[in-house]
């Protein structure tokens, strides 16, 4: 596990007006990770953070960092967030699944149906930065294109426009669709994962001991369903349902 920097970092500072002292930050976290300061590593990256980045290489980042630490909880958590951000990472892919298997809730995941699996596959197929991209550049094309076609109607170059424009058009609408869903959160269940060593999961938001059903372990991921004042209703992949408090997890 090594720490990454990219172009995409820098555009993401830049893009949330941060100062240029974070770039500064960022290269001395990489810095400390490379030495085996892990915590000093850790406290640059959440300087970061704290300034309002968002990025899926500073995430990912975090979650090697923790993961050094032994912290599993917060690792798969910042492993989380970065795959919303680059879901396609093969390096994060591997690292989450390392981070996981070492997890002592052994969850076997229900198969889900067809139709979801294969709308979150959709969804997850090009990365956030490059679909922003392309959405762009394929709207800026059909709309140049149009225009072509209204100044230029009896050329050659109209005819070409016509097609451009119908592409445009369409790669936008598809892969536009796919961002505002992607933005919007539409259809997306709340995900969190655990952060508490062990937490005991109960049948209704109750400390009492007779309501205990089973236990679950730092690092699961599960599924917020419901919210009751100090609790939070539960759904494991495996489906299992339970309350737990609310500060034994943290959202995704």
């Amino acid at each position: 596990m090594t720490a990454r920097l990219t172009v995409a970092v820098w555009l993401g500072i830049l893009t949330a007006g941060v100062c240029a002292g974070q770039g500064a930050f960022f290269d001395e976290g990489n810095q400390r990770y490379q030495e085996g300061d892990f915590d000093g590593a850790l406290e640059r990256y959440a300087q970061i953070l704290d300034a309002g980045l968002e990025s899926g290489e500073l995430y990912y980042n975090l979650g090697n960092t923790y993961f050094k630490l032994g912290e599993l909880g917060p690792a798969i958590l910042y492993y989380e967030r970065a795959r919303r951000l680059m879901p396609g990472d093969g390096d994060l892919l591997a690292n989450l699944d390392l981070a996981r298997s070492l997890t002592a809730d052994a969850i076997v995941p229900l198969p889900g149906f067809w139709l979801f699996r294969a709308v979150g596959w959709w969804v997850g197929l090009v990365p956030r930065p490059a679909l922003v991209w392309l959405v762009a550049l394929a709207y800026l094309a059909a709309m140049t294109a149009v225009i072509l076609v209204i100044l230029r109607p009896a050329t050659v170059l109209a005819a070409w426009g016509k097609r451009v424009a119908i592409a445009g058009t369409a790669v936008t609408l598809v892969f536009g669709l796919n961002l505002a869903v992607r933005e919007l959160g539409i259809g997306a269940a709340e995900e969190a994962v655990i952060m508490a060593a062990e937490t005991e999961v109960q049948s209704a938001p109750s400390d009492d001991s007779a309501l205990q059903i089973f236990a679950v372990h730092e690092g699961t991921k599960v599924r917020i369903d419901r919210r009751s004042d100090a609790w939070i209703e539960i759904v494991l992949e495996d489906g299992k349902v339970g309350w737990i408090r609310a500060d034994q997890l943290e959202p995704i």
